[in-house]
């Protein structure tokens, strides 16, 4: 695929995305505060945090907190994990019947012991004959588009996640987006983009993950693999204008830098939109992180930190933020300050 198609429509079945660069789910990030970044910066989809099926279908509160999204947010896709088909299934008629997304993702793919141990994300991998009855209970209980995210393989030696594309797409699934790493990687082990290109191959729409950190990754991952759209994850943390980035890529040949006023004026609307939506307290909590990722690779960075994790009123976390910046104009006019 050139790379000037990833900023053209594509439908996942009755889910039409109005371009193919699309914001990952992440536990714990993808909350609908930082959604509303990531989309107003030119995501073609948005997803929730995953959320677990058993939780949901005992109406757990906090699960339900995590489908809340943003005014104008579509499409909004929920990512369900879970190795029960029957809960699975009655996960997905309620979303439906809710109203509460566009699309439905399966996650099998993720490789935390604590999810595969509980028999769902990669660990169904290892379980063809159930992974298939609970993707079959998805789909035959909803008319949304059914979509699947997993390895692309269990070891550096075994096909796993690829071998089971074809039959994938043939009980109704609508795309399938492989990570270029197998279960058994860490994070910080290079993508096999080349496993990407081998799963496009066997099914589409094939939707590309894994190593995308800049405009430029997204631009070589569809050229070289011919995904049919590229998705994003740690890529985006602390970086949300990357889908503007690579919009500016393939349009003009270049992408230009964030200015530092941009990108604390995103600072500081992620951080009223998060006191607004969890409180003070968990606010605040959840800005830390955000905030030590968009600060990332700035100079005199370290005491901006401490400053912001050490604090637990908003008021004071703005003046930290307030103070970093002006911190950082007064040293782009030359006023010769010291590294901290």
């Amino acid at each position: 695929m050139t790379s000037q198609r990833l900023l053209t429509p594509i439908a996942l079945g009755a889910c039409r995305l109005s371009n193919r660069l699309i914001a990952a789910p992440m536990a714990g990030i993808s909350d609908l505060p930082f959604r509303t970044i990531l989309k107003s910066f030119g995501a073609g989809m948005t997803f929730s945090e995953m959320i677990s099926t058993e939780a949901f279908v005992r109406g757990h509160e906090k699960t339900r907190g995590i489908l809340k999204r943003a005014e104008g947010e579509t499409p909004f896709g929920v990512q369900i994990f879970g190795g029960n088909p029957a809960a699975m299934a009655e996960t997905a008629r309620r979303l439906e019947a809710e109203g509460l997304c566009e699309l439905i993702d399966i996650n099998l793919g993720c490789p935390v012991k604590k999810v595969m141990r509980s028999g769902a994300g990669a660990a169904l991998m290892r379980e063809p004959e159930r992974l298939f009855e609970v993707v079959r209970s998805v789909v035959g209980a909803v008319s949304l588009p059914v979509t699947v995210k997993l390895r692309a393989c269990a070891t550096p030696k075994d096909t796993a996640g690829l071998d089971l594309i074809p039959d994938l797409f043939s009980v109704g699934v609508r795309a399938v987006t492989v990570h270029a790493r197998c279960v058994s990687w860490s994070f910080t082990h290079p993508p096999e983009w080349g496993w990407i290109e081998k799963a496009a191959a066997l099914g589409r729409p094939l939707i590309g993950n894994g190593g995308v950190m800049s405009p430029e990754d997204a631009v070589k991952m569809a050229e070289q693999t011919g995904c049919d759209g590229v998705m994003i994850a740690r890529g985006y943390l602390g970086r949300p204008w990357i889908f503007r980035e690579i919009r500016q890529l393939i349009e003009t040949g270049a992408w230009a830098p964030i200015s530092l006023e941009e990108r604390f004026a995103t600072m500081r609307l992620h951080t009223r939109m998060s006191l607004e939506t969890f409180g003070e307290r968990q606010g605040i909590l959840r800005m830390r992180k955000h905030l030590a990722w968009y600060v990332k690779g700035l100079p005199l960075n370290a005491e901006f930190r401490r400053g912001v994790n050490a604090t637990h009123d908003p008021e004071q976390l703005f003046r930290a933020i307030d103070a970093y910046d002006d911190r950082l104009k007064r040293k782009e006019r030359g006023e010769g300050l010291v590294e901290r």
